[in-house]
């Protein structure tokens, strides 16, 4: 523990001197300093992945399964999918810690994440920050829609609010990559959870129908043209083994014949000079 702590407040004095030789604003500093503090306090300090990095993957697979399991099934997006699949995004799941005042998104932007609350308040405010909406405590999740990528989603894949931490807070955060790395591994809950995110934005009328016919027709299309082109290059590289089989096998009986006969000229060469002297004695 005394390590740990030494570790930290070295880490902690090195921002310091950083902000320092840099003129950071002293209010900027506290900021700084004060997250550093929450960190300490609840033992977020710590790297999970560096901490547990002496194990077996075996092992942190089960001990990742055993802290987030239960946070990700709170996600009704994610509700009755098969175990494989949340064992695969759990391992996913990045802890982030936020500020007071700090932005988690803003409206408009491109939604790149999706977040679970694991401790603290947010809040959804205006766009001048004045007024808030709604609160989101623990528990909470958003912007799993706007990874999903849907076709025909009227927001455009945009973040439809502003949400700014309310104290510290600290977020599970799952990226629009490594959702799909794993979603392309389980191709039957993929289509399941895209359903699930046509029903949701279907019922706040967020979903058009005409356009997603179209994307999806165009999809498709580019997805057959995809397959053909895999399979003429599988058909091609097939050809490609059996000329190349073909050309050693030649060259390797030219080989063999230009062997044989520089034999036969040798032995030739070989009775000539042993004919001429015969003749000669």
């Amino acid at each position: 523990m005394n390590a740990t702590r030494a570790e930290f407040q070295q880490k902690m004095d090195g921002v310091k001197q950083y902000m320092e030789f840099r003129k950071v604003s002293k209010e900027l500093e506290q900021r700084v300093i004060k997250w550093f503090d929450y960190l300490w306090i609840n033992k977020q300090s710590l790297n999970e992945e560096e901490v547990l990095s002496a194990l077996p993957d075996k092992l942190k697979a089960e001990i990742a399964i055993h802290v987030h399991l239960d946070t990700l099934k709170r996600v009704a997006l994610f509700q009755d999918c098969e175990p494989g699949l949340l064992v695969e995004l759990v391992l996913k799941l990045q802890l982030q810690v936020f500020s007071p005042m700090d932005y988690i998104c803003r409206k408009g932007d491109i939604g790149k994440e999706m977040y679970i609350v694991k401790r603290g308040q947010l809040g959804v405010v205006s766009d001048d920050g004045r007024t808030t909406f709604a609160t989101l405590s623990e528990g909470s999740v958003f912007g799993e829609i706007s990874i999903l990528n849907i076709a025909g989603n009227k927001n455009g894949n945009r973040r439809t609010a502003n949400i700014r931490s309310i104290g510290y807070s600290d977020l599970f955060c799952l990226s629009k990559d490594d959702l799909w790395e794993v979603l392309n591994q389980y191709p039957d809950a993929k289509k399941i959870l895209i359903d699930k995110g046509k029903k949701i934005l279907r019922k706040d009328n967020l979903l058009d129908e005409d356009l997603m016919e179209r994307m999806e027709q165009q999809q498709e299309t580019t997805e057959q043209k995809l397959e053909r082109i895999e399979s003429s290059l599988e058909t091609l590289q097939t050809r490609f083994a059996r000329l190349l089989a073909d050309f050693n096998s030649t060259q390797q009986k030219l080989k063999q014949r230009i062997t044989k006969m520089e034999r036969n000229s040798c032995n030739k060469e070989a009775d000539a000079i042993s004919n001429a002297s015969f003749l000669d004695t």
